[in-house]
């Protein structure tokens, strides 16, 4: 019996996706050629792997217990690779790869990187900016910051500093009013779209009927930042950044308190340099979230 790993790859693709269409899109292949890859690797195993229908496909029950070797080594596959590119880049280290969000990049991260590199210059950090849980099962990313509590097995998570936030103005759009007793209904606000789905944020402004004063939304906090720093409108922003921005707080009810976390692999729980990387993450935050 003989299988190449991208005919494996394929099958991953299609099982984790449950649409041969949808794998095909992904991989840049015809639903055709990946329909004949899957074939192919029934053949060579013998054993029915998926089942085809009208609505997508199914694992079978055999098909299951192969898609768990095959990821299992599809991980090793991935970890061979970035090997591989740091031998042919002659580095000394493989990167660190960090997947969080565009704030936790650009505001806590970033501006911290010589925090880092006093204490190990020779460390090489990858910061991938991502609204996503990368798949740290597979090695997508070594560490992860989420503002959710991931739970999937094989991780391990570490509580981070709560961030705070508020409603916040600038002088420009105040127009000498006092930020103390305005109200918020007759405002225009500006706040984090659905694209993070239900959170926090945007049960407070249903909670309080401020749905009609909400004039712009986006999924960038940067952006909602702008907005406000430019005087166009009222941003629910987190403290930290409002506070380095001089902007205004305006009376608000108290907006939920987030709780990031720090997320990454059991395997990985030992390794000297993912550690101080993490160790590094949690001193960032708590420089960053630490209001004056």
């Amino acid at each position: 019996m003989t299988i190449d790993w991208d005919t494996v790859r394929c099958f991953i693709e299609v099982a984790e996706k449950r649409s041969l269409m949808a794998a095909a899109n992904t991989l840049g292949m015809s639903n055709a050629t990946l329909g004949r890859k899957i074939d192919a690797l029934e053949v060579a195993t013998g054993l029915q792997l998926i089942l085809r229908g009208p609505g997508g496909v199914a694992l079978t029950d055999q098909g299951k217990e192969v898609l768990a070797l095959a990821k299992a080594g599809g991980d090793h596959l991935f970890q061979m690779e970035r090997l591989a590119f740091s031998l042919k880049s002659d580095r000394r280290a493989l990167p660190i790869r960090i997947s969080t969000t565009e704030t936790m990049v650009s505001a806590v991260l970033a501006p911290h990187l010589s925090l880092l590199w006093d204490k190990h210059p020779g460390l090489v950090v990858d910061l991938i900016m991502s609204t996503e849980l990368a798949d740290l099962n597979r090695r997508e990313a070594d560490i992860a910051v989420r503002l959710a509590r991931p739970k999937s097995e094989g991780l391990i998570t570490r509580k981070l500093p709560e961030i705070t936030a508020g409603l916040y103005a600038s002088t420009g759009y105040l127009n000498g009013r006092d930020p103390g007793s305005l109200d918020l209904r007759h405002e225009k606000l500006a706040g984090l779209d659905d694209q993070f789905g239900d959170i926090p944020e945007s049960v407070w402004i249903r909670q309080h009927e401020l749905q009609q004063a909400l004039s712009v939304q986006s999924s960038s906090i940067y952006a909602l930042m702008e907005v406000a720093k430019s005087g166009a409108a009222i941003a629910m922003v987190p403290d930290f950044l409002a506070q380095r921005h001089g902007l205004f707080r305006v009376s608000a009810p108290p907006i939920p308190v987030r709780k990031p976390w720090i997320v990454f692999h059991r395997d990985n729980r030992r390794n000297r340099e993912i550690r101080a990387v993490r160790d590094w993450i949690v001193a960032c935050c708590q420089n960053s979230f630490t209001l004056s």
